[in-house]
């Protein structure tokens, strides 16, 4: 058993107090190098991965360590994906329960890390806005530690504002959220992409979707990876909840319409009278979360 860059979870944040350094529970660069750092002090291989040794000198019991956190803070659906926990603090959400009748995909509009994400929303002043779920991405520099990496962000009966205004009370508590971690719209510039924070995409990071979708062509893409993952997600909430039908919503549009249409804003989705599977784009005129991506379209069309 060993813990390296890449895990997350309470073992992580115990090897971060040992440390001395921040306990976030994400064992990322930083922790990394106070792992390396530590080793070479100690006398031992400084490869950056605690294991065994490395554990007991810290004064660790890595397995009883590994085995609750793996019981507390994660778990593997039907499917075989693995769904972590990382749970907001309690006022930062809503209890519930309630019934769900909705799902709604987005993205980010941010980096590839899904554990910053939730971080993020625990840490703004905005209140209980947030989505149950976020799928992690590659970062832009190649890190694919991240790369469908799920993680849930409240109890399954709970629910979150997630979509702005809406023209129904049903939609927020009644639906669950998706955030896709991801840039969203790209602007070329002298033969390179851009996101809407000036950060640069690279080339094979970008979705040229042959036609302008709200305004823009070019989208930082949806890795395989996350892609996969938000389907075995989507199995796994149709399995928690009864009244989620995954056949309706974008998926029974996808039989007849253009992608692009399915994705645009739609008046009776807005108003709460099209359950199943939807995108943020569908109540909103103004946000491009979910674009419709090749390789998302199929996915959901195999639904």
């Amino acid at each position: 058993m060993v813990v390296r860059k890449g895990d997350s979870g309470a073992v992580v944040e115990a090897i971060q107090t040992k440390l001395g350094i921040e306990a976030d529970g994400a064992f990322g660069p930083n922790t990394e190098a106070a792992v390396e750092q530590f080793q070479r002090e100690k006398g031992l291989e400084p490869d950056g991965v605690v294991g065994p040794n490395t554990a007991s000198v810290l004064g660790l019991d890595l397995e009883e360590l590994l085995t609750t956190d793996t019981a507390d803070r994660s778990f593997v659906t039907a499917e075989g994906l693995l769904i972590q926990k990382s749970y907001l603090d309690e006022g930062q959400y809503c209890c519930g329960p309630t019934d769900k009748f909705y799902v709604f995909l987005h993205h980010t509009a941010g980096g590839h890390d899904p554990f910053a994400t939730v971080r993020n929303w625990n840490n703004d002043s905005r209140g209980r806005i947030a989505t149950q779920f976020v799928v992690g991405n590659k970062s832009t520099r190649g890190d694919t530690s991240r790369d469908g990496v799920v993680v849930e962000c409240f109890p399954q009966a709970a629910w979150a504002y997630h979509l702005g205004e809406s023209k129904s009370r049903l939609l927020h508590p009644h639906s669950i959220g998706i955030e896709i971690c991801n840039y969203g719209w790209l602007e070329k510039k002298d033969g390179r992409f851009h996101t809407y924070v000036d950060s640069e995409v690279p080339e094979d990071q970008v979705c040229d979707l042959g036609f302008v979708f709200r305004g823009h062509r070019y989208y930082h893409k949806y890795s395989d990876t996350q892609i996969a993952s938000v389907r075995g997600l989507l199995k796994e909430i149709a399995l928690r909840h009864s009244k989620v039908d995954l056949a309706e919503g974008i998926p029974r549009w996808l039989r007849d319409q253009d992608p692009g249409k399915i994705f645009d804003y739609s008046e009776p989705a807005c108003k709460g009278e099209v359950r199943g599977l939807l995108t943020h784009t569908n109540t909103r005129s103004d946000k491009s979360d979910c674009s419709p991506q090749p390789a998302l379209v199929e996915m959901l069309r195999s639904l």
